[in-house]
């Protein structure tokens, strides 16, 4: 067998109990009524359930721990969106403890990469097969040597600046908080200057320096509930994709995000797109100010950081191809 090979091995877990981790506050409160479905069709399949839910994410990070690190738990399910998944990856990559999802969120972007159902019935039939496979994870580093893992996209520019404006405001709730912030980041819309290096240290190293509007980093395909930054991303191939929206004027940007849900967007002139194992970002803006990077839709540290991509270190349960 190929190293190649033995990174990505799938195969099949016996469940008979599992630690179930909720957030009952996502998908606009939804998410304690799926956790309910979820829990009641475990049942059905004889599988002990272990319920958690920290009353703040480090509570819940620390219940994580303690379940993937527990000898009678087979499997960590998460019940929630990305946010949750990403607060349990930081427990649970690299381990022999597969992940589950029950998708609860608004944006569910773990969920559409992996074709999860929707649905918790059907989701926790999908886990209850018992069907795994070993991905791509990403993980970010910044100059302090703090680190966090991602499953599927890092980012920073424009986007990041939508994030720290949706994280800022308290009304709408759900997408709808998101749209309202990238109105908002238009009518203040510019390009940061950017130091982009891929594949530091290597014959293939490559730095690119200019005013840029967004970068991604992709592990998979999507983020934002469905918007196709990295199309040709591939969760099982040892690398990043990285796509590079260069300067340009608030019209022609707006243009061209109107094509993000399709994939069409990286066809179009002025979006750059690279391929690196490792890469590292340097963004400031007007003032000095040091740009918030991103991962599955959670702040993780204002710039520079280094993004990489680790063959092997995500473990899913998924539906039987």
């Amino acid at each position: 067998m190929s190293e190649h090979q033995r990174a990505y091995e799938v195969g099949h877990v016996d469940l008979r109990r599992i630690a179930l981790l909720t957030n009952p506050h996502a998908g606009k409160g939804g998410a304690g009524a799926a956790a309910d479905i979820a829990r009641d069709r475990f049942a059905d399949h004889g599988i002990d359930v272990v319920s958690i839910q920290g009353a703040s994410p480090e509570g819940a990070r620390e219940l994580a721990a303690r379940m993937v690190a527990e000898e009678g738990i087979d499997a960590l399910v998460v019940c929630g969106g990305d946010g949750l998944i990403n607060l349990a990856l930081q427990e649970q990559a690299g381990t022999s403890t597969p992940l589950g999802i029950i998708p609860a969120g608004t944006g569910n972007d773990h969920a559409r990469e992996y074709g999860i159902p929707t649905h918790p019935r059907r989701a926790a039939d999908v886990i209850a097969r018992g069907f795994c496979t070993t991905t791509d994870l990403g993980r970010m580093r910044d100059d302090a040597g703090n680190e966090h893992w991602f499953g599927t996209i890092a980012c920073a520019g424009f986007d990041s600046l939508v994030s720290d404006r949706t994280n800022r405001i308290r009304w709408p709730r759900g997408q709808m908080r998101y749209n309202v912030a990238i109105v908002a980041e238009f009518l203040n819309f510019h390009s940061i200057p950017t130091r982009l290096v891929l594949d530091p240290g290597t014959d293939e190293e490559q730095v690119i320096e200019e005013n840029m509007t967004l970068v991604a980093m992709g592990n998979t395909r999507s983020y934002g509930g469905g918007m196709v930054i990295c199309p040709d991303a591939d969760h099982h191939d040892g690398i990043l994709d990285v796509t590079v929206l260069e300067r340009m004027g608030r019209v022609k940007a707006a243009t061209k995000f109107m094509k993000i849900f399709d994939g069409s967007f990286v066809e179009e002139r002025g979006v750059n797109t690279y391929r690196a194992r490792r890469v590292r970002i340097e963004m400031t803006d007007r003032g000095g100010q040091h740009i918030n990077g991103y991962a599955d839709g959670d702040r993780f540290a204002p710039l520079p950081m280094e993004v990489e991509v680790v063959p092997g270190a995500g473990r899913y349960l998924v539906p039987r191809p």
